[in-house]
Order: C-alpha cells, then sequence, then structure tokens
C-alpha cells in the first residue's frame, strides 16, 4: 500500500541558494520512502528507510535531501542524484548549500564532525565535536578532558583562532566574544584580530555598530572597528534613538568646616567606623572613608561582622576573609550562619561547623545545627538530635526525637515519646516520663500533664503540685485560680500572697500615684491599696494621675482634677492627654493644641494632630502636612512637611515633595531639600546626602 505526505521545502534566503516553490510528497510503499512531486510524479523511489535529516526534520533543503540507508546517510537531489554515498552517521543543513555530516571514530566509535558542500566536498575536516556556521566562517569546539576547547576556522578549514578557549559567541558585524580560562573576554574580527584584550566581563551583541562591554560592575561601549566609545564606568547603557547612559547615584558627604565629597554608587550604607559597604549594579564591597577597597568588588552580599571579618557571596557560595582580606573559608558553602564566634556552614545539604578561623570543628556531616548553648551545639543526624562540643566531639548521641528547654548546664530531650533531662555529660538527670518538662534553674524543674503541673526538685522531691494554670517568675510562680484569684507560691512550695477577685468592681486599671481606678454602677473613681474609695465613682472615664493632675470626662468633655477632687482645668475638652512636663495635648472643636496646667493655651488651635517628641518637643500635622512645636508650645516649623524628624544634633530632616533636605530647629535651611535620600552619621555629625542618577544622551 503506497500512502502520501505532503511537506513544503525549507525555504533559504541565502544569497546562492534558490527557493523552491513547488511542493512534495513523501510516497511510502513496503516501509520504504521516496518522493514525488506536485503532479505525483515519483522523482525519488521508494527505496530509503528515511528521507531527512538526522535530526527527524523531512523538510527539503533547496534541491536537496538527506537519505538513509540502513544505520547511514548521505545526500540526494530532487532529481535523484546521489551527491554523496550513504556514509555519514549525522547529517543536516547548515547554511547555504552546506551540511554538517558526521563520522564514526576508528576506534573511540564516536561522531566527528565535519562540514561537506552541495557537491560532496569536504569542507572541514572530521575532528569536531560542534560545529556553528556563522557567516564565512564556523566556531568549531573540541572535547578536551571533562571540557571543551573553541575556536574558529574559515570555510577551507584554515584555522583563524586555535581550539583553545572556554567559550566563542558571535556578536554580528563580524566581531567574535572570546572567553578565556580565567572567565574574561576579548573581542576579535572574522579574520583572528584583536580588537580588545581580555579585559572584560561580557560583551553584549553588536546593535547599529556598537556593543556594551562589561567590567566587573561597570558598564562602556565599543565600536565594530575597536573603538572605546565610552570607557566602562556607567551603571546602564541602553538604545533609543541615541545611545544612552546611565550613571550611578551621586552620594554626597556634607559636614561643617569640611569640603565635601562625592562618591557614585548605588547605595552606600554606613556599616562602622568610617567603613561603609557600597552597591553597584549587585556587587558589594566594604570601603574606608577614602574608598581604599577592603573587600573584593565581585563578591556580593557583603556583610561586616563584630571581628571585622567580612561574609561574602561569589558565584552564589558563601564564603569568609578576614580583616586582612586572606581566606577564613573559601565560598564554597549553599549557605553560611553566623552564631557568635562560630559558623554553621551548609554544603550539598549538611551542615558543618567551623570556628572563628576556619577550622572545621565537626568531624561529621549533619542534617540541621539547632540551638547553641555556651561551648555546645545542638545538632541532628539520622532524623535524631544530639549535642557536639567545640572540638567537634559528640559528648550527647544523636538518638533523641526532639530537643527542648536549654538552662543551667541541663537539656530537656525527648525520647521514645516521653519527655527526661540530661546533663552536659549525657547522663539522665530526670529519666524519661509522661508530660512536658521546664527547667526552672540548677535545682527545679516542672512536670506539666493534661491535668496537673508539679514543681520538683533533682533529687526528685515534689515540693508543690496544682491543677490550676501556672506562671514562671524569677524567684516564684504565679498561680492563677480557678474562681479569679491569684497566689504567688515561692521555690519551696509555700504559698506567700493571695491576692482574691474583687467581685464589687466592674474594672480595675494599674496602680497611678498609689491609687487604682475602679468602675462602680458605670462611674470610675478611685480606691486606695485598702480599696477604700478616695475619689467618688462619679465620672465617666479617667486618666492616670500625672504631675499632680488627673483627666476626668464628665458629661461628655474632659477635663483635670488634683487628688483631692478640685476642678483644675474645667470639662470643656473633647479629648486630653495626661500632663507630661507641665503640658497636656488636648482637643477642641475638633482641632488640637497645647495648655498648661492652669488651662493656658500655648499653642495655636488649628492642628489635626499633636504628638509628643522624646525630647520633649511636639511634632504637629496639619493638612496631612507635619510641622513643630517647641517645648513651650511656640512654633517652630510650619506644618508644610511629608516627613520630619529632629536628629541627634537638634537638627530637623524633612521631605517635601518627596525630596529630602535639613531645617534649622527654627525652620532655616542648611541642606537644601533637593535629595533623593538622606542619612545622618551622628558620630561624625555629617550628612551621606543621595542624588539618583537618569538616563541621559551619551553625546551630553
Amino acid at each position: 500500500m503506497r500512502l502520501f505526505f505532503r511537506v513544503l521545502p525549507f525555504l533559504l534566503l541565502a544569497i546562492s541558494s534558490v527557493a523552491q516553490s513547488s511542493n512534495f510528497d513523501f510516497v511510502y510503499d513496503n516501509g520504504k520512502v521516496g518522493l514525488a512531486d506536485s503532479a505525483g510524479t515519483i522523482v525519488i523511489p521508494t527505496q530509503y528507510d528515511q528521507l531527512g535529516w538526522s535530526y527527524g526534520s523531512q523538510e527539503v533543503k533547496g534541491t536537496y535531501l538527506g537519505f538513509r540507508k540502513g544505520s547511514y546517510w548521505g545526500l540526494i537531489t530532487t532529481q535523484n542524484e546521489v551527491v554523496v554515498s550513504n556514509q555519514y552517521s549525522q547529517l543536516y543543513p547548515a547554511g547555504s548549500e552546506l551540511f554538517v555530516a558526521a563520522k564514526k571514530g576508528k576506534y573511540s566509535h564516536q561522531d566527528f564532525l565535519g562540514m561537506i558542500n552541495s557537491k560532496g566536498k569536504v569542507v572541514l575536516p572530521f575532528k569536531y565535536t560542534s560545529i556553528t556556521l556563522s557567516g564565512l566562517r564556523a566556531i568549531v569546539s573540541m572535547k578536551s578532558g571533562e571540557g571543551y576547547l573553541y575556536g574558529i576556522v574559515d570555510m577551507g578549514g584554515k584555522t583563524i583562532l586555535p581550539v583553545k578557549y572556554k567559550e566563542i559567541s558571535s556578536l554580528g558585524n563580524l566581531r567574535y566574544a572570546i572567553k578565556n580560562h580565567e572567565d574574561k573576554y576579548a573581542i576579535y574580527t572574522d579574520s583572528g584580530r584583536e580588537i580588545m584584550g581580555f579585559t572584560l566581563d561580557s560583551i553584549s551583541r553588536f546593535h547599529k555598530g556598537h556593543a556594551i562591554i562589561y567590567d566587573n560592575h561597570l558598564r562602556g561601549i565599543i565600536s565594530s572597528s575597536g573603538q572605546i566609545i565610552a570607557d566602562p564606568q556607567f551603571k546602564d547603557v541602553q538604545w533609543k534613538d541615541e545611545v544612552q547612559i546611565k550613571k550611578f547615584n551621586s552620594w554626597e558627604f556634607i559636614s561643617k568646616g569640611n569640603g565635601n565629597k562625592v562618591w557614585n554608587y548605588d547605595k552606600v550604607a554606613l556599616v562602622g567606623d568610617n567603613l561603609f559597604k557600597v552597591t553597584s549594579n549587585n556587587r558589594e564591597w566594604i570601603v574606608d572613608k577614602t574608598q581604599n577597597l577592603l573587600s573584593s568588588p565581585t563578591y556580593s552580599n557583603v556583610e561586616l561582622l563584630e571581628n571585622g571579618s567580612l561574609k561574602f557571596r561569589y558565584n552564589n557560595k558563601w564564603g569568609v576573609v578576614s580583616s586582612d582580606s586572606s581566606i577564613v573559608l573559601s565560598p564554597t558553602f549553599d549557605s553560611l550562619v553566623v552564631v557568635n564566634t562560630d559558623f554553621y556552614a551548609l554544603k550539598n545539604g549538611f551542615w558543618s561547623i567551623y570556628d572563628r578561623y576556619g577550622v572545621e570543628k565537626s568531624t561529621q556531616n549533619y542534617q540541621a545545627i539547632g540551638q547553641h548553648y555556651g561551648n555546645y551545639f545542638a545538632i541532628k543526624k539520622n532524623n535524631k538530635w544530639g549535642f557536639l562540643n567545640r572540638e567537634g566531639e559528640e559528648i550527647i548521641h544523636c538518638v533523641y526525637d526532639e530537643i527542648g528547654d536549654i538552662q543551667h548546664g541541663k537539656v530537656v530531650v525527648k525520647f521514645h515519646g516521653q519527655y527526661g533531662i540530661l546533663n552536659k555529660q549525657g547522663d539522665w538527670v530526670v529519666l524519661p516520663q509522661n508530660g512536658r518538662l521546664q527547667i526552672i534553674n540548677d535545682k527545679l524543674y516542672l512536670v506539666k500533664t493534661k491535668t496537673l503541673t508539679t514543681l520538683k526538685s533533682f533529687d526528685d522531691e515534689t515540693i508543690y503540685f496544682t491543677e490550676n494554670r501556672v506562671e514562671v517568675k524569677e524567684d516564684h510562680l504565679l498561680e492563677y485560680l480557678s474562681y479569679g484569684g491569684l497566689w504567688k507560691i515561692d521555690f519551696g512550695g509555700r504559698i506567700v500572697n493571695r491576692e482574691l477577685p474583687q467581685q464589687k468592681f466592674e474594672e480595675i486599671r494599674a496602680s497611678s500615684n498609689g491609687l487604682f481606678a475602679v468602675k462602680i454602677n458605670n462611674r470610675y473613681g478611685f480606691v486606695d491599696h485598702l480599696n477604700r474609695l478616695i475619689i467618688a465613682n462619679r465620672y465617666e472615664d479617667v486618666g492616670d494621675f500625672k504631675e499632680d493632675l488627673m483627666a476626668v470626662k464628665l458629661i461628655g468633655k474632659w477635663g483635670f482634677i488634683d487628688r483631692y477632687e478640685n476642678i483644675v482645668i474645667q470639662p470643656t475638652f473633647q479629648s486630653t492627654s495626661d500632663f507630661e512636663s507641665g503640658m497636656a495635648v488636648v482637643q477642641e472643636n475638633g482641632k488640637y493644641g497645647l495648655i498648661d496646667k492652669k488651662g493656658n493655651k500655648l499653642s495655636a488651635f488649628v492642628y489635626d494632630g499633636i504628638s509628643r517628641l522624646p525630647n520633649g518637643k511636639f511634632l504637629a500635622e496639619k493638612d496631612g502636612k507635619l510641622g513643630m512645636l517647641a517645648k513651650d508650645g511656640s512654633l517652630m516649623i510650619h506644618a508644610k512637611y511629608q516627613q520630619l524628624e529632629e536628629l541627634s544634633n537638634g537638627e530637623v530632616k524633612v521631605k517635601l515633595f518627596d525630596k529630602y533636605g535639613v531645617l534649622t530647629g527654627q525652620g532655616v535651611d542648611i541642606i537644601p531639600v533637593m535629595y533623593d535620600q538622606l542619612i545622618y552619621d551622628h558620630r561624625f555629625d555629617q550628612y551621606l546626602a543621595m542624588k539618583k542618577s537618569e538616563w541621559e544622551n551619551l553625546s551630553n
């Protein structure tokens, strides 16, 4: 039975190829395949095992087609002219009338690639692992050990660049990016002429005769002729109507009596005395105040440790260098956790412990490392927990289900579903039992079951037990009675204080100047520690006694009384704060202001909110903007800023229209409101002010 399948010819755009407009049908008969033209005329008899190419495609390449007989491929035309007999293990089109072919090695039986033309002539010898056509050149590779080496040859097999490089890629414009074994790039022409040496980290493809060159975190521009249009110095480069560049953000150091200096980075952060972490294009490093490098600019995620060492990330691995830049831990770890002066290091799914000098303390690898207690580390192996000392010895073997509370040289462990307590040597101090355990001190512990809490000594003496909820304090227990009382139990098991519930009070508030606010019959008053009513329960709400005055609410308004219940300030306010430093914030007619202890108004009542600052001044809000009032309530800074922060030097950092600046306490400009970020360094009384960079045409 004969079957027909239609296939469109492969369209060729190369100059020397002729595009085919006619269709062909694949013809099948008794497991063999042939080719028929659009009129149904058999042009290639059904005598081949496969027509097409060795990678599975059945497209016609111009007037050429691969054929397979048995295990090997040959080249045939659509007029049934055999160009090359079946002798290749692979065959597929590579370009204009060029075909990649493969022959088996005589001894290795591996495929070695070469190239033939449409006449069957060998263009490139059969010795390569890969061939990638690039114009009139081919990027070729050969296997070397566990890897591959790359070079460039012309279509006559002449070597343009020897096969010795780590990587080669076409940049367009007859230019190639060549990567050496130090992972640096150079640029070469298709004639093998070096345009730029091995100094670059990467190169983009050419666009309109230009390419971006990458040198560490810097970007520059090179022309196809090899001319450096712009040295690598920019944050980024892009192509618009013109070449555009973006510089790094500008960071200006501003201080009194010293000339300002400017740094250019994405970010600058203070990390120590005269030490800064700077970031540019996802690279981070540490510099001193003169920008001397204290870490490699090839690192990322740099973190300054307490001992002056640096934790860093390189090629997605973590490591540590000392303050003199010598390697403490090579960057080979998937995760690195700093615990005091030690490092927990994860590699290939397992954890190890290293000391501050990079010496591995653990002799085995662990699933997890848990709590750190003195010179001991909780470790997990084979899904069980144990302990390791600083010498790397498993002082408590990994046989426990869980590790809990660690105190006073003892540890709570779970063993076969029960809880016990071990000492530092791994000996049982409390044998496993039902109920959770809590270490209190070096002599006592608690046993908690569903119904009972028991205070016991490590000598196995039962000191106290109860069914009520118990809370452990520094030198006693608090027992919460089921009916609302509270007992204080010392560690000898004695009840040293009993507080009975006060049934007659609807609410009791915390003590204020020796008096307790209480709610009786929905009204507030005050009692002393003997529950004697000192101020009658006549108020809708009350504040605390502060500076001999207390805020009270009567008929929906707030005022102030003294401890003898004399009205000092009439209840006329919608809300009020307590007095502090002789002043209170009150609300009247929906607006806030300040009053003194006689009720005199100390500020205008025009604000939507007033909050007291730690230094005694006030932050005032009006129409969504912020200003500042002095300690006496007088106006310091008008309310017109998005943000406002008084600094330790008495100056005020402000934000307006999303820009930052600095004012005096009287609102006079010190640093213009023009920066995108502003950091104050109180140690040296200086500011770090940042302006964001914008895209600009290179010609500018």
